[in-house]
């Protein structure tokens, strides 16, 4: 799934996504639409901005966190600062791409956090 506000970025991830082989079962541009998006299709990965107006995408983030859903998220944005990468760590983000990104960095970032997730998981 994708999230972001851009309507170019999100067209970016798509054809990036299905390139790397992955179905992209929704999209959202804005936090609460997400949230819905996420509840009806429940899918594995969630590629999601964390600047957004209103409710952005570590309030996303949090609600995915608190649901309990096993998704592996992958926060997307311009702004690397240390401060944006420390907060997306601490609520729990499986990997952080800055923009702009590449069809490389994106797989690795998501074979990255697959591979995080299913080591994790009870066996």
């Amino acid at each position: 799934m994708i999230v972001d506000d851009d309507d170019v970025t999100r067209g970016l991830l798509r054809s990036l996504l299905r390139t790397i082989g992955l179905e992209v079962l929704g999209e959202a541009g804005n936090g609460a639409r997400a949230m819905a998006v996420i509840q009806k299709h429940r899918p594995q990965i969630v590629c999601l901005d964390i600047d957004m107006p209103g409710l952005s995408g570590l309030d996303v983030l949090a609600q995915i966190r608190a649901s309990g859903r096993d998704v592996v998220v992958l926060m997307i944005t311009a702004m690397t600062t240390e401060a944006n990468v420390r907060a997306a760590m601490e609520a729990k983000a499986d990997g952080v791409i800055a923009k702009p990104f590449s069809t490389a960095r994106v797989a690795q970032e998501i074979e990255r956090a697959l591979a995080r997730s299913r080591a994790n998981k009870p066996t």
